[in-house]
């Protein structure tokens, strides 16, 4: 066993112009250094936001705390709260903001597919 933090005392501000008000810390090997999925913390300060951008592999974005607005193809902005996730598609634009502040476990990759309930 292994433990490791990713409490804001870990996350750092990404370089990345798309991340307004974002701290990121990975709690996975990046995609970009040959991990088939990556999965990282996300804490975006309150009016902080992930501007719109196409999605690099399929991905999820599942809150862990606090509230926000997410939208995917269609621009449309939807509410977002704790316990609640959402799916893009790979190449889908998509945005995430918030008023409030959020915290989200970001997880991407090839072949990510949400889970889906047998009906």
């Amino acid at each position: 066993m292994e433990r490791f933090s990713f409490g804001p005392d870990v996350a750092f501000a990404a370089g990345d112009e798309r991340l307004d008000g974002v701290a990121i810390a990975p709690l996975s090997q990046s995609i970009f250094e040959g991990s088939r999925f990556q999965a990282a913390i996300f804490r975006v300060a309150p009016g902080g936001r992930i501007a719109r951008h196409p999605a690099t592999y399929p991905q999820i974005l599942a809150v862990l705390d606090g509230s926000g607005e997410v939208s995917g193809g269609s621009g449309v902005a939807e509410p977002i709260v704790a316990g609640e996730a959402v799916f893009w598609s790979q190449g889908e634009e998509h945005e995430t903001k918030t008023a409030a502040g959020l915290t989200a476990l970001i997880v991407e990759g090839e072949g990510l597919q949400p889970f889906r309930r047998p009906a």
